[in-house]
């Protein structure tokens, strides 16, 4: 069978269009449950619609940030990366995974600093003069939720720019089993960050409610937060191993 270049740009375009695609559908459901609370907020606290208003625009901008990565991977497979046919299978393989990787990577993340951001404005409309305190602890928590999306950021670099060409008179067998591990290594940190991102979103988003409630218990509070939030990313974290031995290891 004679590889054609086109096959590969099939694989990057289809990539692409996946990662930006998978990727809007829950950073506007994130950037849309911080605005529904938002204005929930400031209809139960006119006073404070500044303050609740600043708190919602920072926190849909923080809930963005998987949503900008998936971006800029796709303009990445469409403009960013050089088309040849002796790149084979391998290459069309990784532009596919790099797409899935970034794509996928973003829905937990973006579901969680959502919540997060949303948690957080019910808050401030609920306890005003701590606001700057729940906006704080809202942006470290959406940091922290947005982190297993900059592994998926880092895993779809890496299938754009390190993989190899296909060597010359490869097999069949050898060349189906790297190329299936690159896919494989894609759908591992994309999935992966499905449980952490929404899990540390969610931790985040209950300190929001809490410190709202009970802010004199601000260092108990974000104590456990921290806590909460690495365990969850313990997962990301093995997803992430996986995806490297999956690109590096597999011979």
């Amino acid at each position: 069978m004679i590889f054609n270049v086109e096959y590969i740009q099939i694989a990057a375009f289809l990539g692409a269009g996946l990662c930006v695609g998978i990727g809007a559908i829950t950073t506007g459901i994130g950037s849309g449950i911080i605005a529904g609370e938002g204005a929930y907020g400031i209809v139960k606290q006119p006073k404070a619609n500044e303050q609740i208003f600043r708190t919602m625009l920072i926190g849909q901008a923080a809930a963005q940030t998987a949503g900008i990565f998936a971006l800029v991977i796709s303009m990445l497979l469409i403009y960013g990366i050089t088309f040849d046919a002796a790149g084979g299978w391998y290459k069309a393989a990784a532009y596919l995974s790099a797409g899935l990787a970034m794509g996928l990577g973003s829905i937990g993340p973006s579901l969680g600093a959502g919540y997060a951001g949303a948690q957080a404005c019910k808050s401030v409309a609920r306890m005003p003069k701590h606001g700057n305190t729940i906006m704080t602890n809202m942006l470290i928590g959406q940091a922290l939720s947005q982190t297993s999306a900059i592994f998926a950021l880092v895993i779809a670099f890496l299938l754009m720019f390190s993989v190899p060409n296909q060597p010359e008179g490869i097999g069949v067998g050898k060349m189906l089993v790297k190329s299936l591990a690159f896919i494989g290594a894609g759908l591992s940190i994309g999935l992966g960050t499905l449980g952490p991102g929404t899990g540390i979103g969610f931790v985040a988003g209950k300190a929001c409610d809490m410190l709202g409630r009970f802010p004199n218990e601000k260092s108990k509070i974000m104590r456990t937060m921290f806590l909460g939030a690495a365990v969850s990313e313990s997962t990301a974290i093995y997803s992430l191993v996986v995806a490297f031995l999956l690109i590096f290891a597999i011979k």
